[in-house]
């Protein structure tokens, strides 16, 4: 398990040095001049999940393109209903799927997990009962190389225990949040320290 900090900008960079690995927005901050000695995440995030970036897919994945031939990362983050050849990186890819207004169905989560074509799926959908809680642990319980978390501050707890059933990477905050319920990156340290 590892914890990634979500960086926007050049002074959420350097204060990202106790993470193991950094996720670079690209649709927040032009990371492409910054050196970064780190395990690192390339994205760039669509308004529809949650980002800033306002062009269409040809011009993002480009984008994406470019800050991978200069930035050499070891992960690519990009959303699951993209076709198959933006999906060419030589790299390990992380196929995500967010939905800021509920979870879905377990069969809805099972399909995105099944049907993936990155190495590792992530899944982060917005909590409203126990039942979501649930949905997602069953997700977790029985598919490996899964990130799956419900945001929504009354949910962060989801974000915990999602390591300790399988998840490879925990989603933090430097700076300030990034999506709703997200965890500091030294309160996620702190408390995963803690229940060791």
């Amino acid at each position: 398990m590892k914890l990634v900090a979500t960086v926007s900008n050049f002074e959420e960079l350097n204060l990202a040095q106790d993470a193991d690995v950094v996720e670079l927005r690209l649709d927040i901050f032009d990371f492409r001049d910054v050196k970064v000695d780190k395990e690192k995440i390339l994205t760039c995030r669509r308004i529809s999940d949650g980002g800033k970036f306002e062009g269409d897919d040809v011009k993002r994945l480009e984008l994406i393109r470019e800050a991978f031939d200069l930035l050499n990362p070891e992960y690519v983050d990009l959303e699951n209903d993209l076709p198959d050849s933006a999906f060419d990186f030589n790299c390990k890819i992380i196929e995500s799927y967010h939905n800021f207004r509920e979870t879905p169905d377990y069969a809805e989560l099972k399909r995105i997990v099944e049907e993936r074509r990155g190495d590792i799926v992530k899944i982060a959908t917005m909590g409203r009962s126990k039942k979501d809680v649930e949905k997602i642990v069953r997700i977790l319980v029985n598919y490996d190389d899964v990130v799956a978390f419900l945001m929504g501050d009354e949910f962060s707890f989801t974000r915990i225990f999602a390591a300790y059933l399988g998840s490879p990477l925990v989603y933090c905050y430097v700076g300030r949040p990034k999506a709703p319920g997200q965890l500091s990156l030294a309160d996620a340290r702190e408390i995963i320290s803690m229940l060791r």
